[in-house]
């Protein structure tokens, strides 16, 4: 199996098993790390979308225990995993990586090396997504920043013209979402999904679409 320490392929990449491992903040435990879990949480997916495997250094102190700032974030990551992990675990990748509104008509995507406050700082817009298919078979859409409340979402891979999904979507669901059912239409040039009134979400949002 191979590893990708620290970088993140510039497309899917299934032509073997392979893991991307990088820390948080380093290797060993040092003073003044970034605990930012919407930096992890992003890391993970960019890589699930490429067809790869997760490992994450989180160092502890020296007498093996985890500090405050770690122990939150681990925390953040777990609530975060518990609403969307569907999405997640044991998933596959599709034939799309995903889309944005990158420079040079490329992907926006995470930088890669070690998580540290270049990862924090980073910005996604409301166009970026990263796709999975999840073990139930179903395509699951990363919204890689929560969309405004109410606001109108376009995911241009799942237009009816273009036909990747290979059939017309026939429902759209997001995670965590209590209230009533998404209005959603599938027009020619994309699948057009309207918010919900609320989105009390953190970091990224996950669309299951049938």
């Amino acid at each position: 199996m191979n590893t990708e320490e620290g970088t993140i392929p510039a497309g899917i990449k299934s032509d073997q098993a392979w893991i991307a491992e990088t820390p948080v903040g380093d290797w060993y435990y040092g003073p003044n790390f970034s605990y930012y879990s919407g930096a992890v949480i992003r890391y993970i997916f960019e890589q699930v979308a490429r067809d790869g495997n997760v490992a994450i250094c989180i160092s502890p102190l020296p007498d093996g225990s985890f500090d405050e700032g770690s122990t939150r974030m681990l925390k953040e990551i777990g609530a975060w995993m518990r609403v969307n992990g569907e999405g997640i675990y044991g998933s596959k990748v599709w034939h799309v990586l995903g889309e944005g509104e990158g420079e040079d008509g490329k992907l926006r995507v995470l930088p890669g090396h070690k998580i540290d406050g270049k990862q924090a700082k980073f910005q996604f817009g409301p166009k970026d997504f990263r796709f999975t298919v999840g073990k139930d078979g179903s395509l699951y859409a990363f919204a890689m920043a929560v969309p405004a409340p109410s606001s109108e979402i376009r995911i241009r891979s799942l237009g009816a013209a273009a036909n990747l999904l290979g059939k017309p979507v026939t429902a759209v669901s997001l995670l965590g979402h209590k209230g009533a059912p998404l209005r959603w239409r599938q027009e020619a040039d994309a699948l057009v999904i309207s918010a919900a009134a609320e989105m009390p979400f953190a970091t990224a949002v996950a669309f299951n679409i049938r």
